[in-house]
């Protein structure tokens, strides 16, 4: 295969063809052996790969927000959503799960390792992904150090200052593990000190039922797109380009149903800091009252 048409550029069937082999490969994204390989293939210069490759993934990026998006209107959420999630969960008014995931890169250029390291010490970045009950991605976000907190992350990222309006102010919520923060719009576990009653036990398991739905995303997102065992470009940026550009694929490949085998990541300031304690315990405290809400229906149906 050629990597250029009768007027001396590159195809643009040859463009996706270079990218779909270099996230398949089960080599190391940006392996110096697996990229002369894949250019090999298809004809061309190391430096033409490298300018076909940041092509496509800056295009995969341009179209993200039409491939990946929350819905905006009630009646959306609640067909595309919230429906369907109940159906398989029996948890009420579920519109999606959120949780992160590892992505393993190399030491960023002119960063320290203990920056990126996480708690297992391998340099990686975290993907925040929020899916939908089809394991198709709605949200995500990616580019925080592995070291950060979920909740953190969770806070950094840009569906954060706009999820209590998206859920209809808590009418509906978002599920995730106990290390997210308890919210109305965000219920996690009740944590289990020894004195969780039957009722509040049967709540866990059927958000642990429902929250099976994100972590199966990332494993098929891995899955498909096996550079994702470890991104090893040198700048952040780029790693993080890439990883949201598979995560298109990923949802483009679900809605035209390739599936492929799920593989087993001072005073001033003080006064400030009260008063954001100050908001963050009445939000948690709504959210104690929700999850307890939530619990009744589950154990009254």
């Amino acid at each position: 295969m050629t990597a250029r048409n009768k007027s001396g550029t590159e195809d643009e069937n040859v463009k996706i063809a270079i990218f779909l082999n270099l996230i398949g490969d089960d080599g190391f994204a940006a392996n110096k052996s697996s990229i002369r390989d894949i250019s090999d293939r298809f004809n061309m210069s190391l430096s033409t790969f490298h300018s076909v490759e940041m092509r496509v993934i800056s295009f995969f990026i341009d179209i993200l927000p039409k491939i990946i998006n929350f819905p905006r209107t009630d009646y959306v959420i609640i067909i595309a959503l919230v429906y369907p999630y109940n159906i398989l969960s029996g948890f009420p008014n579920i519109l999606d799960s959120v949780d992160g995931s590892y992505i393993e890169i190399r030491t960023p250029s002119h960063k320290l390792k203990s920056t990126y390291t996480n708690r297992h010490d391998i340099p990686c970045v975290t993907l925040q992904g929020i899916c939908n009950a089809k394991k198709k991605f709605i949200d995500v976000f990616t580019g925080p150090p592995g070291k950060i907190h979920d909740s953190r992350i969770f806070k950094l990222s840009f569906i954060s200052s706009e999820i209590a309006t998206l859920t209809n102010n808590g009418h509906y919520h978002l599920i995730g593990d106990s290390a997210y923060p308890i919210r109305e719009w965000l219920l996690t576990p009740f944590k289990d000190y020894g004195n969780v009653t039957e009722q509040q036990k049967n709540y866990n398991k059927k958000l642990s039922r429902a929250r099976v739905k994100i972590e199966n995303s990332f494993v098929l997102l891995k899955g498909r797109f096996r550079q994702l065992q470890r991104v090893d470009f040198h700048k952040v940026l780029k790693s993080s380009q890439f990883i949201l550009a598979c995560c298109v694929l990923h949802n483009v490949c679900i809605e035209f149903n390739d599936n492929c085998e799920e593989i087993a990541i001072e005073d001033n300031n003080a006064t400030n800091i009260n008063n954001v304690v100050d908001r963050e315990n009445e939000l948690k405290r709504l959210g104690e009252l929700k999850r307890q809400y939530v619990c009744q229906i589950i154990n009254n149906n």
